[in-house]
């Protein structure tokens, strides 16, 4: 829910801040949370139960509850590389060492990042989608290299961002285009819903039309949520990624091509709301199922999933006017879109709803896209992950490096069996948590008491050095 906020709404907060009070705002998350909760029912049956997807990060997570209660070797892996892992990230920032500089393509820099939780990633994504990810970073670096010679005037980067954001929109279309006649759970997504779920969609209708959405932005918002929700359950599954804004940003764009066709204007404001809820539903509906495939692991009741993730997207979304009184400040507002706080996602929405500055190129990617899983659809191209291609040609060389890493020791680690591949699961769940909560506490630190940076950051290290010195004590008595 915050990602949602954070991706979707800053271009909102530098445009106008005060086009929405931050109530209503509390209120169309909390609408579009839920939803998401309830549309994610017939999802899990499909796509859990059923289909059996990955899931990486819920099977990271479940696996992990499963080695702390059997208390066996991974659980002491866990804890000594989590906190070794926060360590480092102490360490990194004390000492600068955050990344290489190995020089500038257009207007593009190329680092090798000093951030292993990237390197986890790839490894729990899995080679075949951390390959593609890798892929689209690296061709990002040769296209600017190539097309500098062709047009030395012009800034390279955001014509191959225009074109990475073309395949993953277009991924997305395509996939919903090539399957539509095939059993995807979208009748279940439509007819088997407990009645709450329909009142809290009729909720969420008539909450948006009262913030000034007209109704039939409003309906054409509410039929794309139960769509999109399909969407990002499914790519999570297969992926790890839920790129939420991409669904909010794609079915936006839908919306204002109807208007345009029906010679009807839709407000920049409400083009932000909408992307917002859809974001949010979708966020959650694609999230949940890591949930969902933890409780399959250790054996929990879905139920309690559902019942303890809507009280959770309540309590968030009455927190969430404070997260965007603290976009609005001065500390953070004003360096949105800078280096200190690029917010590429955010940029991404900023940016298509205002209009694109490449549109040729983006239509390139996305009709390219679209033609492609055409071709997967029927058994060719199977290698050719587009989604996560496409974040990479967007986000560009610095994290697709460090994610193809993990991808390469997936691929070795994998060779090894079932049970090697499931420690190195744990292990790089351990380093996300680390490396994780010590960046969370550096940005919070940061922004609240800059003044106190040093004495908190070296308190905690003092203590995680203990807590190492006693969890490798612990393993070494273990062995």
């Amino acid at each position: 829910m915050a990602a949602a906020v954070v991706f979707t709404l800053p271009g909102m907060i530098l445009d106008n801040p005060d086009s929405i009070s931050l109530g209503w705002v509390a209120l169309i998350a909390a609408c579009g949370a839920v939803l998401g909760v309830g549309l994610s029912i017939p999802l899990r049956e499909e796509y859990i139960v059923k289909r059996n997807l990955a899931f990486p990060a819920g099977r990271a997570g479940g696996e992990i509850i499963k080695a702390g209660f059997n208390q066996d070797h991974r659980f002491s892996l866990m804890l000594m590389f989590g906190v070794a892992s926060a360590l480092f990230t102490i360490g990194r920032e004390a000492f600068g060492w955050n990344f290489i500089n190995l020089g500038i393509v257009g207007s593009q820099p190329i680092l090798i990042l000093i951030m292993p939780m990237v390197i986890a990633t790839g490894l729990i994504l899995g080679s075949e989608n951390s390959f593609s990810w890798g892929a689209g970073g690296i061709l990002s670096v040769l296209a600017g290299a190539v097309f500098i010679h062709f047009l030395p005037e012009s800034d390279i980067t955001p014509i191959i961002q225009n074109f990475g954001m073309g395949l993953v929109i277009g991924s997305g279309i395509g996939y919903i285009l090539m399957h539509a006649g095939l059993p995807l759970p979208a009748k279940s997504i439509i007819f088997r819903h407990e009645p709450w779920v329909w009142f809290i969609a009729l909720l969420s209708g008539l909450i948006l039309f009262f913030v000034g959405i007209p109704i039939f932005a409003v309906a054409l918002c509410l039929i794309l949520t139960f769509f999109t929700v399909n969407l990002a359950s499914r790519m999570t599954g297969l992926t790890n990624i839920d790129p939420l804004e991409q669904f909010g940003l794609l079915s936006t764009l839908l919306i204002t091509f109807f208007f345009g066709m029906a010679n009807l204007e839709l407000a920049l404001e409400h083009r932000y709301i909408i992307t917002f809820f859809i974001a949010t539903a979708t966020a959650i509906a694609g999230d949940i199922g890591h949930d969902y495939k933890s409780a399959q692991i250790v054996r929990t009741d879905y139920k309690q999933i559902v019942r303890v993730d809507i009280i959770a997207c309540i309590v968030v979304a009455f927190l969430i006017p404070a997260l965007l009184w603290l976009i609005k400040s001065p500390v953070i507002a004003g360096k949105l879109f800078t280096s200190d706080f690029p917010a590429p996602q955010a940029q991404i929405i900023s940016a298509n709803l205002r209009g694109l500055p490449h549109p040729s190129i983006f239509m390139a990617g996305l009709l390219s896209a679209v033609l492609i899983e055409g071709f997967r659809s029927k058994g060719k191209l199977t290698a050719v992950h587009l989604m996560p291609l496409g974040i990479g040609l967007f986000l560009g060389f610095n994290l697709a490096f460090l994610i193809a890493i993990g991808g390469f020791i997936a691929l070795r680690v994998q060779k090894k069996g079932s049970g090697p591949m499931l420690t190195a699961i744990v292990i790089s769940a351990a380093i996300l948590g680390g490396e994780g909560t010590i960046g969370f506490l550096q940005s919070m630190v940061t922004v609240f008491s800059p003044e106190s940076y040093s004495t908190i950051m070296g308190i905690t290290a003092l203590l995680l050095i203990a807590l190492l010195a006693r969890s490798i004590r612990g393993h070494f008595q273990q062995s």
